[in-house]
């Protein structure tokens, strides 16, 4: 049988989340922003396997040369790299649904708009997630057998402990990491701040999955006793992962460029980031950073690529971030009802089939000005 030619239609959502790949989304030295939402003159081919090849639209021609030598050597791996990124926008959303900030998204070239072009707290959280939605991604895919190049991580057997021991299919995290710094920080050029920036908060996010991860164990023994335990290692949910990356948000770190040292220092020697504040303690590996402060989200700004809250729904009774005072900027907010009608009273009969009522309430909905 000949080789199989599989045409990858991507939709809005899956070119969404390819856009927002933070490795192709950086800006190189002099400044010019280039990567999966710039538009391509020609059909990329990618060879998925021997059998199989995967026809690309123009506009994922510029992935890196480094980052389509990746996906040809590991076979299966494109489909988790989009999905990993397309539960990281969708976990970017879930994160900031309350906030002035909502993780706007668009489907037009600039996917996270012009913030992506700052060096502030709202684009370090938007580096981080999706470094650590394509490492999550890829190690889950490793234990799942969706990838040619990689399986469960089998280092852990044997002895363990005094009731249980290693065995079953840890998911492969060193792989998910190692694949994620290639591909994802290949994409990262130049020696400025936002050079060094990016590059950090890539593995803050990388970081994040692997500190998460968590033992999980079977039980083993006579009619159902746990005699013995065979424990492995688990990935965490993306969404914990999510709720980790947010709180180091809050505490994001605001650094000053390094360039100290001798002439005959190693590059990494000479680039660092310091604390702006010499009282504090410098950034951890964990914790997210960012060298400009960010814009002011209440209102529109072109200039700024800020979309405002006007016509956000806000909690009128909430003294938190939800709230119509915090979220409208001191603004105020109209109210309105709303009609819905909803399935309700439902009951299921054998067999087999359910039976519902239409309800119908009103609800009260609260907007900013």
């Amino acid at each position: 049988m000949g080789t199989e030619t599989l045409l990858l239609s991507w939709g809005a959502a899956t070119l969404l989340a390819l856009a927002a790949m933070p490795g192709v989304l950086a800006a190189n030295s002099s400044g010019r922003w280039w990567g999966i939402v710039n538009v391509a003159s020609s059909t990329n081919l990618l060879t998925d396997s021997k059998s199989l090849q995967l026809v690309l639209e123009p506009s994922l021609q510029l992935l890196s040369r480094k980052q389509r030598r990746l996906i040809r050597q590991n076979p299966g791996i494109l489909h988790s790299v989009s999905g990993g990124l397309q539960s990281a926008v969708r976990e970017c959303k879930w994160q900031f649904r309350n906030r002035r900030w909502n993780c706007p998204t668009a489907s037009g070239p600039h996917v996270f708009g012009k913030i992506v072009n700052r060096g502030c707290r709202e684009t370090a959280f938007i580096f981080a997630i999706t470094s650590a939605g394509v490492t999550h991604s890829v190690a889950r895919s490793c234990s799942e057998g969706s990838i040619e190049s990689c399986t469960c991580d089998y280092r852990r057997r044997g002895p363990g402990g005094p009731d249980w021991h290693w065995g079953g299919c840890s998911d492969n995290i060193d792989f998910g990491r190692l694949f994620g710094r290639e591909f994802v920080d290949s994409g990262e050029k130049g020696r400025d701040l936002r050079f060094l920036m990016n590059l950090h908060n890539n593995e803050a996010g990388r970081t994040t999955v692997f500190s998460e991860m968590r033992q999980e164990c079977k039980c083993h023994g006579m009619s159902g006793s746990c005699t013995v335990r065979t424990c492995w290692m688990r990935l965490p949910t993306l969404r914990a992962v999510g709720d980790v990356l947010r709180d180091r948000f809050d505490g994001a770190s605001r650094v000053l460029y390094s360039n100290r040292g001798s002439n005959r220092a190693s590059r990494a020697e000479l680039l660092r980031l310091e604390p702006e504040d010499p009282a504090h303690k410098p950034p951890s590996p964990h914790d997210l950073v960012y060298f400009e402060k960010s814009p002011n989200f209440c209102t529109y700004s072109g200039r700024m690529g800020t979309a405002g809250t006007t016509g956000r729904a806000c909690n009128s009774s909430s003294p938190a971030l939800d709230g119509c005072e915090l979220l409208c900027c001191g603004r105020g907010h109209r109210t309105r009802t709303q009609r819905v009608t909803e399935r309700c009273n439902c009951t299921f009969h054998w067999c087999c089939h359910v039976s519902c009522r239409n309800c119908t309430h009103t609800r009260v909905l609260h907007e900013c000005l």
